[in-house]
Protein backbone atom coordinates (compact mmCIF):
# COMPACT_ATOMS: atom_id res chain seq x y z
CA UNK A 1 0.00 0.00 0.00
CA UNK A 2 1.23 3.59 -0.24
CA UNK A 3 0.32 4.62 3.33
CA UNK A 4 3.41 5.84 4.52
CA UNK A 5 4.54 5.88 8.37
CA UNK A 6 3.50 9.70 10.21
CA UNK A 7 6.39 12.41 10.54
CA UNK A 8 5.60 12.53 14.16
CA UNK A 9 8.27 13.15 16.86
CA UNK A 10 10.76 10.15 17.14
CA UNK A 11 11.07 7.96 20.71
CA UNK A 12 14.88 10.01 21.18
CA UNK A 13 13.56 12.92 20.96
CA UNK A 14 10.76 13.25 23.15
CA UNK A 15 11.62 10.45 25.44
CA UNK A 16 7.65 8.99 25.27
CA UNK A 17 6.79 6.21 22.80
CA UNK A 18 4.97 6.55 19.40
CA UNK A 19 1.08 6.28 19.32
CA UNK A 20 -0.12 3.68 17.39
CA UNK A 21 -1.64 4.71 14.36
CA UNK A 22 -5.54 4.20 13.81
CA UNK A 23 -6.51 1.49 11.50
CA UNK A 24 -6.03 2.28 7.71
CA UNK A 25 -9.50 3.71 6.50
CA UNK A 26 -11.56 0.75 4.78
CA UNK A 27 -11.72 3.22 1.00
CA UNK A 28 -7.95 3.42 1.60
CA UNK A 29 -7.79 -0.61 1.66
CA UNK A 30 -10.31 -0.87 -1.04
CA UNK A 31 -8.61 1.73 -3.19
CA UNK A 32 -5.07 -0.16 -2.80
CA UNK A 33 -7.11 -3.32 -4.20
CA UNK A 34 -8.25 -1.49 -6.94
CA UNK A 35 -4.67 -0.25 -7.52
CA UNK A 36 -3.09 -3.82 -7.60
CA UNK A 37 -5.23 -5.88 -9.37
CA UNK A 38 -5.39 -3.53 -11.92
CA UNK A 39 -1.47 -4.02 -12.39
CA UNK A 40 -1.69 -7.63 -11.78
CA UNK A 41 -4.45 -8.41 -14.49
CA UNK A 42 -2.13 -6.31 -17.15
CA UNK A 43 0.99 -8.33 -16.03
CA UNK A 44 -1.32 -11.27 -17.09
CA UNK A 45 -1.84 -10.05 -20.42
CA UNK A 46 1.54 -8.80 -21.02
CA UNK A 47 2.98 -12.02 -19.79
CA UNK A 48 0.52 -14.24 -21.90
CA UNK A 49 1.12 -11.83 -25.05
CA UNK A 50 4.89 -12.88 -24.59
CA UNK A 51 3.80 -16.78 -24.20
CA UNK A 52 1.97 -16.33 -27.77
CA UNK A 53 4.70 -14.14 -29.45
CA UNK A 54 6.81 -17.66 -28.02
CA UNK A 55 4.28 -20.08 -29.64
CA UNK A 56 4.09 -18.59 -32.65
CA UNK A 57 7.68 -17.63 -33.39
CA UNK A 58 9.33 -20.14 -32.13
CA UNK A 59 7.11 -23.15 -32.05
CA UNK A 60 5.52 -22.20 -35.12
CA UNK A 61 2.15 -22.91 -33.44
CA UNK A 62 -1.20 -21.42 -34.77
CA UNK A 63 -3.43 -19.57 -32.40
CA UNK A 64 -5.53 -21.76 -30.31
CA UNK A 65 -7.77 -20.09 -27.77
CA UNK A 66 -8.62 -23.11 -25.25
CA UNK A 67 -5.11 -23.01 -25.61
CA UNK A 68 -4.34 -19.52 -24.49
CA UNK A 69 -7.23 -19.59 -22.16
CA UNK A 70 -5.57 -22.86 -20.47
CA UNK A 71 -2.04 -20.50 -20.61
CA UNK A 72 -3.65 -17.74 -18.88
CA UNK A 73 -5.18 -19.57 -16.02
CA UNK A 74 -1.50 -20.26 -15.22
CA UNK A 75 -0.17 -16.85 -15.60
CA UNK A 76 -2.73 -15.92 -13.27
CA UNK A 77 -2.60 -18.91 -11.22
CA UNK A 78 1.45 -17.86 -10.47
CA UNK A 79 0.31 -14.08 -9.96
CA UNK A 80 -1.94 -15.50 -7.17
CA UNK A 81 1.10 -17.03 -5.81
CA UNK A 82 2.69 -14.21 -5.93
CA UNK A 83 0.79 -12.14 -3.82
CA UNK A 84 -0.31 -14.72 -1.61
CA UNK A 85 3.47 -15.19 -0.45
CA UNK A 86 3.44 -11.39 -0.25
CA UNK A 87 0.40 -11.83 2.55
CA UNK A 88 2.56 -14.70 4.15
CA UNK A 89 5.29 -12.18 4.36
CA UNK A 90 2.83 -9.72 5.65
CA UNK A 91 1.78 -12.00 8.81
CA UNK A 92 5.54 -13.19 9.44
CA UNK A 93 6.42 -9.44 9.76
CA UNK A 94 3.01 -8.72 11.83
CA UNK A 95 4.20 -11.42 14.96
CA UNK A 96 7.51 -10.32 14.69
CA UNK A 97 6.86 -6.69 15.15
CA UNK A 98 3.86 -6.82 17.81
CA UNK A 99 6.30 -7.35 21.19
CA UNK A 100 8.33 -4.65 19.37
CA UNK A 101 7.71 -0.85 19.93
CA UNK A 102 10.81 0.85 19.62
CA UNK A 103 11.26 2.90 16.72
CA UNK A 104 12.40 2.53 12.95
CA UNK A 105 16.45 2.57 11.70
CA UNK A 106 14.67 2.65 8.39
CA UNK A 107 11.85 2.56 5.74
CA UNK A 108 11.71 -1.30 6.34
CA UNK A 109 12.40 -1.96 9.66
CA UNK A 110 9.28 -2.39 11.14
CA UNK A 111 7.88 -1.92 14.95
CA UNK A 112 4.33 -2.36 16.82
CA UNK A 113 3.50 0.79 15.38
CA UNK A 114 3.13 -0.56 12.08
CA UNK A 115 0.82 -3.72 12.82
CA UNK A 116 -1.79 -1.41 11.61
CA UNK A 117 -0.13 -0.67 8.50
CA UNK A 118 1.11 -4.15 7.86
CA UNK A 119 -2.54 -5.58 8.31
CA UNK A 120 -4.09 -3.64 5.77
CA UNK A 121 -1.45 -4.67 3.03
CA UNK A 122 -1.90 -8.42 4.09
CA UNK A 123 -5.25 -8.05 3.52
CA UNK A 124 -4.73 -6.03 0.04
CA UNK A 125 -2.27 -9.02 -1.12
CA UNK A 126 -5.15 -11.50 -0.44
CA UNK A 127 -7.48 -9.84 -1.96
CA UNK A 128 -5.95 -9.12 -4.99
CA UNK A 129 -5.09 -12.96 -4.93
CA UNK A 130 -8.53 -14.34 -4.43
CA UNK A 131 -9.32 -12.40 -7.23
CA UNK A 132 -6.92 -13.69 -9.55
CA UNK A 133 -8.07 -16.85 -8.77
CA UNK A 134 -11.78 -16.04 -9.75
CA UNK A 135 -10.81 -13.79 -12.99
CA UNK A 136 -9.20 -17.47 -14.46
CA UNK A 137 -13.01 -19.38 -13.62
CA UNK A 138 -15.09 -16.58 -15.54
CA UNK A 139 -15.51 -17.15 -18.84
CA UNK A 140 -15.87 -13.74 -20.00
CA UNK A 141 -12.84 -12.65 -18.52
CA UNK A 142 -10.36 -14.92 -19.87
CA UNK A 143 -11.72 -13.74 -23.08
CA UNK A 144 -11.57 -11.11 -22.96
CA UNK A 145 -7.79 -11.37 -22.07
CA UNK A 146 -6.83 -13.62 -24.29
CA UNK A 147 -7.89 -11.18 -27.02
CA UNK A 148 -6.16 -8.24 -25.57
CA UNK A 149 -3.13 -10.25 -25.44
CA UNK A 150 -3.45 -11.78 -28.95
CA UNK A 151 -3.95 -8.23 -30.00
CA UNK A 152 -0.73 -7.17 -28.64
CA UNK A 153 0.82 -10.41 -29.45
CA UNK A 154 -0.34 -9.62 -33.22
CA UNK A 155 0.82 -5.87 -33.23
CA UNK A 156 4.48 -6.31 -31.97
CA UNK A 157 4.78 -9.37 -34.57
CA UNK A 158 3.34 -7.27 -36.99
CA UNK A 159 5.40 -4.04 -36.13
CA UNK A 160 9.07 -6.07 -36.28
CA UNK A 161 8.24 -7.59 -39.44
CA UNK A 162 7.59 -4.80 -40.72
CA UNK A 163 10.51 -2.92 -39.54
CA UNK A 164 12.79 -5.89 -41.19
CA UNK A 165 10.72 -5.94 -44.27
CA UNK A 166 11.34 -2.26 -44.47
CA UNK A 167 15.20 -2.74 -43.63
CA UNK A 168 15.59 -5.28 -46.76
CA UNK A 169 13.87 -3.22 -49.06
CA UNK A 170 16.51 -0.26 -48.06
CA UNK A 171 19.43 -2.88 -48.83
CA UNK A 172 18.01 -4.28 -51.69
CA UNK A 173 17.23 -0.78 -53.03
CA UNK A 174 20.51 -0.19 -52.31
CA UNK A 175 21.91 -3.62 -54.28
CA UNK A 176 19.41 -3.44 -57.03
CA UNK A 177 18.27 -0.47 -58.52
CA UNK A 178 18.09 -0.36 -62.39
CA UNK A 179 19.67 2.60 -62.68
CA UNK A 180 22.61 1.71 -60.74
CA UNK A 181 22.71 -1.83 -62.25
CA UNK A 182 22.56 0.20 -65.62
CA UNK A 183 24.86 2.55 -65.55
CA UNK A 184 27.39 0.72 -63.17
CA UNK A 185 29.30 -0.86 -66.48
CA UNK A 186 29.58 2.98 -68.05
CA UNK A 187 30.86 3.88 -65.03
CA UNK A 188 33.12 1.17 -65.29
CA UNK A 189 34.49 1.41 -68.90
CA UNK A 190 35.08 5.08 -68.24
CA UNK A 191 37.10 4.67 -65.17
CA UNK A 192 38.91 1.96 -66.94
CA UNK A 193 40.00 4.47 -70.34
CA UNK A 194 40.29 7.18 -68.31
CA UNK A 195 42.87 4.92 -66.16
CA UNK A 196 44.49 3.82 -69.19
CA UNK A 197 44.50 7.58 -70.56
CA UNK A 198 46.82 8.60 -67.83
CA UNK A 199 48.82 5.86 -67.77
CA UNK A 200 49.48 6.68 -71.20
CA UNK A 201 50.03 10.01 -70.84
CA UNK A 202 52.13 9.37 -67.49
CA UNK A 203 54.74 7.09 -70.37
CA UNK A 204 54.66 9.46 -72.97
CA UNK A 205 55.73 12.40 -70.21
CA UNK A 206 58.43 10.10 -69.29
CA UNK A 207 59.93 9.23 -72.46
CA UNK A 208 60.01 13.14 -73.65
CA UNK A 209 61.89 14.34 -70.72
CA UNK A 210 64.59 11.26 -71.24
CA UNK A 211 64.54 12.29 -75.33
CA UNK A 212 65.25 16.10 -74.07
CA UNK A 213 68.52 15.07 -72.10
Amino acid sequence: MARKRGGGPRWIATGKPIATPPPVPREEIDAAIADGLLIARFSAVLALKNRLIVSALRDDLPFDRDEAARAYSEVAGELAEEQERNAEHASELIQQVMSDPGVARHEHDYKSRDVELLVARRAVYSEVARRLRSDALEPEIVAEVVEEARTRAWDEISRELTARLDDTRRVEGLARDDDYARDRVERMRLLQELDLHDLAEGRRRQARRRSSR
